[in-house]
């Protein structure tokens, strides 16, 4: 008898720790918000917007580079998928960062492809 007891007592405590670790996943699985935006960090960009010949920002799910802030259709679409980048950056290409040169982009798209 105290081996059924104390089987079920494990077999409790088995079932609590898969609970809990079942609703901490499950919390992780939010979507993007704005508070994921490093605002220092893109304050930098953004200081710079004048004075910008692009801007990476998101299309269709992908890391995209456009010529202009308001243009609607990029000038490239990268392979770089919007949901892998980690949230910090993908709260700022969702924003649109602003890109002084040409050197300046490739640099920014091979920090986000990597």
């Amino acid at each position: 008898m105290l081996q059924i007891r104390l089987k079920m007592a494990l077999l409790m405590c088995l079932a609590a720790a898969a609970l809990y670790t079942g609703a901490e996943a499950w919390r992780t699985l939010r979507p993007v918000q704005t508070s994921d935006l490093p605002v220092e960090l893109y304050a930098r960009f953004a200081a710079r917007a004048d004075e910008a010949e692009f801007y990476i920002k998101e299309s269709g799910g992908y890391v995209a580079v456009f010529s202009g802030a308001r243009d609607r259709e990029p000038v490239t679409v990268t392979g770089i998928e919007l949901d892998a980048l980690r949230s910090a950056d993908r709260a700022m290409v969702e924003e649109g960062i602003p890109v002084i040169d040409r050197k300046e982009l490739l640099l920014l798209l091979e920090d986000l492809g990597s």
